[in-house]
This record gives structure tokens, C-alpha cells and sequence, in this order.
């Protein structure tokens, strides 16, 4: 008796800890320092909302050691000593889901920062009819208050003025003056990765605006000019527009006294998504790839196989996932996957409950769980692969008809894999936080596997694809076993809440991959960036989020170092082999660290759905990379079971027979939006995994969350 009392209320304690990790998004502020000149600072406030609602008011409550000297998109309401509480504007007060508001400040004196900083979206007083007082950009001066260069950026006339409003910048320029008329220009330079359209640009200038070419101006009050955009020139992402002015009289290079600038971001037409379809198809796909006895299936061309594995080694190693396209069991992938699919669903169950597919999930996350758990047959040892790959691939037909040998393989204190071992344990570990309320036992039963397997990767160091020869050629690990040793260290400690778990964690990164995420991609083998991610969001430490940044830099903007090359339709493209499923996992990561961490301009929350509404069909090739989803899919993957030849033969029949719906496919080959063929003998272009999955159907969540959508009620149809 009083061992279960003792039981039950550790277990209560556990699920408190694990509550208040990963509990539901909350409205957050994050300070960003401009400029800080000892006597003075200027900063900005971003608040986003990573919530699935709009936020309809707000306030924002901080610490500062002095003065307030000048405040935009806000207006002070209250200060207590150091304390203050400031108020948006009403053109600034609403946050739509997944957007962000700006409060820009300059502070006296520097070299603090703000403190205790909290949003407050409950307790909100009544908005009054406050204008915002006009942003004035003195002649010289730039946004800072320091002194801009003159007569940059070039050109006859006399000095420029520079304005920076977020990632927009606009400058001023004399072009000509001829003496009875003037010409000059404003060049919108747009930093940003949105498109801007709308924009509105407010000059006080002295003269008498004859012309405009690049805009229209549309109204005029003595020295107060309006002028509005061509709705035919749109200004995309890191692209920039000239607006030419032509004025009377001439003989005054001075730059306007004002300038003020608003625009309006993003597409021209929203894309038309149905989220909770594609993440019930991406889930979906898994099931497709299930090995073993099916039992009830919705995937009626798929039937038991596999019935005989482990069967040479004395064992059950039956049930369990085809890895891609072919027949073979690699649980390094496999544990990659499920991974990313427990995290997806501890950080945005709502979207899959929205969609409908929470129980879909779980039964997905556990179909795998419980064939790791056959897997490893003692404390010590792992089977690491089902199958000869060599053998498998000369195979080409459904699972049910296969008839070659399949070896099974294992990793054993002799022969160790600790990047093996420590995945896994990651993959239990955070599935038991998933399943913690849903089924303590089960949740218990992962987690003691995940104990047991993270010992025996720090117990017995080693590479699993040297002690495994046969999955070398397929799945060989390049980034040593550091990374998934100290990724399944931290599932441990959000699990447990054991100390020593996250201390071995803060060891092993600081050791082994601190300050080399520049340049990374996130995948089954490198862990790096979902560590750094996953650390930051648990620790909050600056060493995490310094990492972390630098990875999400790399995929978005390049502002630390060396950027991700773009395909001229916005996708992030990091090689030929697959490049979707890169842009997938990063979208996934820079939406749990701008939703759980930090955010700039929604910088990254941004990115994320780009990435996102790129695969599903918003790119130039007009085309959906999700099979059976959107306009004009992939209907040939790289895929045996789908493709169902009856004779051994990737030409027969010409297409496939089977609908692999929810399947990633590869995607472009080149940075050539075009360069895509649906033809299932391109295995860079139409290859399909597990891993490819992982953090998209998360992603595919949390896009539910901020936009909705509606499930298919008859699903596979008919």
C-alpha cells in the first residue's frame, strides 16, 4: 500500500514537471537591443502570438532603472518607480495568430535592460482615441540618433536620409537638380522575407511634387505628401523599388524633414490550404508502411508480411515500419521519426486535436515504440537492422510477395552503437512523456527502456554503422554519436526531471557541439540543431538559444554567418537528395523556437510557413509535393507496396497502382523551381521515408493551429 502511495504521487510529480514544460502557448515578448551608447538605448518589444486565436488587446507590463524618453506603436498608462505599463495603439493592438506586434522605445540611461517582462491579454483597459505621434527622421540622422553618412547612397545630389521601420529601410536621395525643377528618389529596400504590398510612405517636404513614377500620390496638404503603392509593383522578400519624385522649385537638396512609412506584408493570395487534411494524410502515410500482422487497417492494397523476422536469430522482430520505399527495418531512422513525431504532438496537440487525429497519432508514435521495445532484447543489446539491403532493393514488388532472406542485426556491449543506443532512448523517452497521461504503464515501460538504453550508450562507446557493416551503405552516421547521446540526455531529464540527466546533457554539448551548428541540417543523423532547439526551450540559457539562432540564421537570413541557398520560389535548398525533408524538419524547429523561445519580425515563425505552404503547392511549379494532396501531386514515388508491380518490374505498370497518400516526396534536384519530374526511378526526387515525415506532420499541426481546416470525412476515399 504505501509503495503505491509512494508511486502515485511520484508520478504526480512527474506530470506537473512535464506540464509546466510543455504546457499551451502563451502570448510572449522579447527585447532586442538597436543600439546602446552608454547614455542612452533603443530597443524594440516584439509580442507574438503563437496561439491559434487573435488577440484582440494587450498590455505589457517591465522593469526599467530610468527613463522612457520616447515610445511608437505604444503609449505609457502607468509607472510605479521602475515599473511600467504601456498600452498598444489601436492600429497595433490586434495580434493575429501566429503575427507579431512591435513597441519601439528609447530608453535613459543605457546599459540596462528591460526586467521582468510579461504580456497581459486578460486584463486590458478600454482603448482610447490616442494617436501615435509621428516618427520623425531628422535630416542626417538615422534611426539610432546617430549621424548618417552623407550623400550615400550616391549620386549628384547632396545628402541622404535613411529611415529604418523594422526590416524596411528607405532612402532618400537627390538624383538632379536642374535649377527650376528637381528629381529625386525613395528607395524601399525590404530586408524581410514577406512581400510587401499597400505600402504608404508620408513625406513633410518643402516643394511641390509634380510627378511620381514607382507610386501614386494621392494627397497633398501644404508641405505633407501622401504616397501610396502601384498595386502592380508588389516589393518581395529581399528585393527593393525606386520611387522617382519630380518636385518644383529646385536648388534645395535639404531631405524631408519627416518621413513616415507603413505597408501591408505578405502573399498576394493567401494560400488556400486545408492543414488538417494534409497532417491526417501525412499520418496516414505511416500507416502505409506498416510491417506485421495489420490487423484493422484503413489501407486496403497492404496485407501482413514480414511474418518471419528475427526468425534467424531467434527472436520476434515482427511488426514495425518499412523504412522508404523498400522492405527493409532501420531503427536509427525509424527512431529519428518517432522522435520528432512525440515532440510534434507534446508541443502542438491542439492542432492534432483540431484536425481530429490525436488518437491517430498516439496509435502512430506507438505502433513503433512498441517494436523498439522488441528490439531491444536486454539491457545491452539492440537489433539495429532487418534485412539485406542489397538483396531488398533487387526486389521490386509489394511486401506480401517477398521471398528473400532477411538477416537481422544487432549492436551488443562488443559491438556498440551508442549513436544507435541514444537515439532510441530519445525516441522512448519523449514518447513516454506523449503517452504519460493517455497510459502511465506504457509511459513507464518506455521509459525504463530509455534508462537502460541511454547506459548502454554511455557505457560502451562506439559507431553502430562499424559495428553494423550492413547498414553502412545505407544509413552510415557521419556526425559521431555525441549528438544523439546528449539529445536522448535531454528527452531524459524533460522526462524525469533528474539533474544528473541534464547535466550530462550540458557536459557532452559544450564538449562536442557548441558553436558548430553554421551550415547545419537536421535530419535522422544530425541532431545537433533539434538539440540546440530542444535545449534552449528547457534551459533558456544563452549558450542554447546563441546556437540555436545560429542555425535558424543559416535557413532564414544568413545574419550570423553563411546562408542556405533559395530556389528563386522561396525554397530553402540545401542539396539534391531530398531537399524538402531538410526544409521540413528546420520549419518544424523555427516554429517550436519562435513559439516556445524567441522570435524577430516573426523572422522564423515566418520561414516556417513559407517552407510549408511551399511543399503543399504555394511555389512557382504550382504543384503539391505531398502525395494525393493539392494541385497536381506526385502520383509515382519512389515506392515498391504503392507502385505494386506483378512482375518485378519499377516500368510495370506505368503508374502506380496505389495512392501513397501523405508521402514527402524529395522535391527539386536543383535550385530550379521546374527541376521536378514525377517518375519513380529519380530516388533523389521521389524517394520517400519515414524520416521525411518526422517534422513535418508537426509542422502540419501547428499550421492547423493558425489556420484550421477540416479533416476528410470519407478518408482514403473510395
Amino acid at each position: 500500500m504505501f509503495r503505491r502511495l509512494i508511486l502515485g504521487f511520484l508520478l504526480a510529480i512527474c506530470v506537473l514537471m512535464i506540464g509546466e514544460i510543455f504546457k499551451p502557448l502563451q502570448p510572449r515578448a522579447t527585447w532586442r537591443t538597436v543600439n546602446d551608447w552608454g547614455a542612452g538605448l533603443t530597443g524594440e518589444f516584439t509580442i507574438d502570438n503563437p496561439t491559434g486565436s487573435e488577440i484582440e488587446g494587450w498590455t505589457l507590463r517591465f522593469d526599467y532603472p530610468g527613463r522612457i524618453e520616447g515610445i511608437s506603436g505604444a503609449t505609457v498608462i502607468a509607472q510605479d518607480g521602475p515599473q511600467y505599463l504601456v498600452r498598444p495603439l489601436g492600429w497595433n493592438s490586434v495580434i493575429a495568430p501566429g503575427r507579431s506586434a512591435a513597441v519601439e522605445l528609447r530608453l535613459s540611461p543605457g546599459g540596462f535592460l528591460p526586467r521582468r517582462v510579461k504580456v497581459d491579454t486578460k486584463h486590458v483597459p478600454a482603448l482610447e482615441a490616442v494617436e501615435e505621434p509621428d516618427e520623425i527622421f531628422m535630416p542626417g540622422e538615422s534611426r539610432s540618433g546617430r549621424a548618417a553618412q552623407p550623400g550615400s547612397p550616391g549620386g549628384s545630389g547632396g545628402p541622404a536620409s535613411r529611415l529604418r521601420y523594422g526590416a524596411v529601410e528607405l532612402i532618400y536621395r537627390v538624383v538632379q537638380d536642374y535649377g527650376h525643377k528637381m528629381e529625386s528618389e525613395v528607395l524601399i529596400r525590404n530586408n524581410s522575407w514577406e512581400t510587401l504590398r499597400d505600402w504608404t510612405i508620408f513625406l513633410d517636404f518643402p516643394r511641390r511634387i509634380t510627378a511620381v513614377q514607382g507610386g501614386t500620390q494621392t494627397a497633398q496638404a501644404g508641405d505633407n505628401h501622401r504616397l501610396d503603392s502601384d498595386s502592380v509593383l508588389p516589393i518581395p522578400p529581399k528585393g527593393e523599388l525606386r520611387v522617382t519624385l519630380w518636385s518644383e522649385p529646385g536648388l534645395k537638396l535639404d531631405p524631408p524633414r519627416r518621413m513616415l512609412f507603413r505597408a501591408r506584408s505578405g502573399s498576394q493570395s493567401r494560400p488556400d490550404f486545408n492543414y488538417a487534411a494534409a497532417l491526417q494524410m501525412s499520418l496516414y502515410f505511416y500507416e502505409t508502411q506498416r510491417s506485421g500482422k495489420l490487423g484493422q487497417t484503413r489501407v486496403a492494397w497492404r496485407r501482413d508480411s514480414g511474418l518471419t523476422d528475427g526468425a534467424d536469430k531467434g527472436v520476434d522482430l515482427t511488426g514495425g515500419y518499412y523504412d522508404a520505399g523498400d522492405h527493409m527495418k532501420f531503427t536509427f531512422p525509424l527512431s529519428s521519426a518517432l522522435s520528432m513525431l512525440s515532440w510534434g504532438g507534446l508541443e502542438y496537440r491542439a492542432g492534432y486535436e483540431k484536425a481530429g487525429q490525436w488518437s491517430t497519432l498516439l496509435e502512430t508514435v506507438r505502433w513503433g515504440t512498441d517494436w523498439l521495445i522488441k528490439a531491444h532484447v536486454a539491457p545491452n543489446e539492440l537489433y539495429a537492422q532487418v534485412g539485406d539491403g542489397r538483396l531488398d532493393h533487387a526486389y521490386w514488388g509489394p511486401p506480401e510477395r517477398m521471398t528473400m532472406k532477411r538477416p537481422s542485426y544487432k549492436i551488443t556491449a562488443k559491438a556498440p552503437g551508442s549513436d544507435l543506443a541514444g537515439e532510441t532512448s530519445a525516441a522512448l523517452a519523449s514518447a513516454s512523456i506523449l503517452f504519460l497521461k493517455e497510459d502511465p504503464a506504457y509511459a513507464a515501460l518506455l521509459l525504463r527502456h530509455a534508462r537502460e538504453l541511454y547506459d548502454f550508450a554511455v557505457n560502451f562507446p562506439g559507431s553502430y554503422s562499424e559495428s553494423v557493416p550492413a547498414a553502412k551503405e545505407f544509413y552510415p552516421s557521419r556526425y559521431g554519436y555525441q549528438d544523439e547521446v546528449a539529445w536522448a540526455a535531454a528527452w531524459l531529464y524533460s522526462a524525469t526531471g533528474e539533474k544528473r540527466y541534464l547535466d550530462e546533457a550540458v557536459a557532452i554539448y559544450k564538449d562536442s557541439i557548441q558553436g558548430r551548428l553554421s551550415g547545419a541540417a537536421a535530419c535522422w543523423d544530425d541532431k545537433r540543431p533539434a538539440l540546440a532547439v530542444l535545449m534552449a526551450r528547457i534551459t533558456r540559457r544563452d549558450i542554447y538559444k546563441r546556437d540555436a539562432e545560429q542555425f535558424l540564421d543559416y535557413w532564414t537570413d544568413g545574419r550570423l554567418g553563411p546562408r542556405v541557398r533559395y530556389t528563386p520560389g522561396g525554397l530553402a535548398w540545401h542539396n539534391e537528395w531530398g531537399p524538402l525533408r531538410y526544409a521540413a524538419n528546420a520549419a518544424f524547429l523555427a516554429f517550436v523556437y519562435s513559439d516556445r523561445v524567441a522570435d524577430y519580425r516573426s523572422r522564423y515563425h515566418g520561414f516556417a510557413k513559407r517552407q510549408i505552404n511551399y511543399i503543399l503547392g504555394d511555389n512557382p511549379a504550382k504543384r503539391s509535393y505531398l502525395v494525393g494532396f493539392g494541385n497536381n501531386p506526385p502520383m509515382n514515388p519512389h515506392h515498391r507496396a504503392s507502385h505494386d508491380s506483378p512482375d518485378n518490374d519499377i516500368n510495370n505498370p506505368a503508374n502506380n497502382a496505389h495512392i501513397l497518400y501523405g508521402a514527402l516526396v524529395g522535391g527539386p534536384s536543383s535550385l530550379d523551381d521546374f527541376d521536378y519530374e514525377d517518375n519513380r526511378r529519380d530516388v533523389r526526387q521521389n524517394e520517400v521515408a519515414l524520416d521525411y515525415n518526422g517534422g513535418l506532420t508537426g509542422a502540419l499541426a501547428r499550421m492547423v493551429m493558425l489556420n484550421g481546416g477540416r479533416p476528410m470525412a470519407v478518408f482514403p476515399p473510395k
